[in-house]
C-alpha cells in the first residue's frame, strides 16, 4: 500500500522541510510513500479559496483511494490506533491511502464526506506543523506494527 499525504501549498519553512523529508525517508523504509502538493488557491475570500482547494484536492483523488481527511472536526485517535487504520486498509488491500491536508482555511463538506475524519489535535496548528506531526506519526505507527523501539507506550 502507498501512503500519500496530499496537501495544499508548499512548505516554506525550510526547518519543517527538512523534518518532513527526515520523516519521509524513515517512513520509506516501510514501503511506498509520497508528498503530492497542490497549488492554494491566491485570490478570494476565504470561503472561496477553500472551495477552489477542494476542487483541486478532490481532482487529485482516485476513485479507488482510501481517504483520511484532517479536519478539526475529526476524530482523535492514539498512535497505536493510527497504526491499526494503516494495518486494516492493508489488509482490506487498499492500493493507496491518502491523508488529505487542507490549506490555512481547511477543506469544504465534498472533501470532508470523500474519507474518515482524523484530528492531530484539539488545539489550531499551523497546517505546516500538522505535516511534520502527521509525517512524524505515520512514521511511529510503522514501528508499533513492527514491534521496534521507538515507540515507548
Amino acid at each position: 500500500m502507498r501512503i500519500i499525504l496530499l496537501a495544499v501549498g508548499r512548505l516554506r519553512s525550510k526547518p519543517l522541510r527538512e523534518v518532513c523529508a527526515d520523516y519521509l525517508g524513515r517512513l520509506s523504509r516501510y514501503g511506498p510513500v509520497g508528498v503530492e502538493e497542490l497549488k492554494p488557491a491566491e485570490l478570494g475570500s476565504a470561503p472561496q479559496r477553500v472551495a477552489q482547494e477542494s476542487v483541486r484536492v478532490l481532482a487529485a483523488l482516485l476513485p479507488t483511494d482510501r481517504v483520511c481527511v484532517l479536519d478539526e472536526r475529526g476524530a482523535q485517535i492514539s498512535s497505536v490506533e493510527l497504526c491499526e487504520l494503516l494495518k486494516t486498509h492493508e489488509l482490506h488491500g487498499a492500493k493507496r491511502l491518502v491523508f488529505v491536508l487542507g490549506g490555512a482555511y481547511g477543506v469544504n463538506d465534498a472533501v470532508r464526506q470523500r474519507g474518515k475524519l482524523l484530528a492531530l489535535s484539539q488545539l489550531t496548528l499551523p497546517h505546516e506543523l500538522c505535516r511534520a506531526l502527521l509525517l512524524e506519526q505515520l512514521y511511529r505507527a510503522r514501528t508499533i506494527q513492527r514491534g521496534e523501539p521507538y515507540h515507548h507506550g
